[in-house]
């Protein structure tokens, strides 16, 4: 396995409790389950700065929210966006 770094890294418990529970929940090992997160943080586009708007549009459209933004930042959109459907049916406060 020389094109794998092995390393050793300290989590916190509940950050590990909750990437031990994430890994049985998608059926794989921890290990997979820390690379599979870490890899949809550096998303991979195969999209060249020249590209077609089809090709372009046809890339973005196959990308999930997670490569896209942080947990915070989704987080952060959602509870915005919760706002706005809440002000406009008249039962919440305006969005931030």
């Amino acid at each position: 396995m020389e094109d794998t770094h092995r390393s050793q890294y300290r989590l916190p418990w509940p950050l590990y409790d909750e990437l031990k529970a994430a890994a049985e929940k998608n059926r794989r090992p921890l290990n997979a389950e820390l690379v599979a997160r870490l890899e949809s943080t550096f998303p991979q586009l195969t999209v060249s700065a020249d590209a077609d708007l089809p090709t372009l549009h046809s890339t973005i459209s196959k990308m999930s929210l997670a490569e896209l933004m942080t947990p915070a930042e989704i987080t952060m959109f959602a509870e915005r966006m919760l706002g706005i459907v809440q002000q406009a049916r008249g039962t919440g406060k305006p969005p931030r």
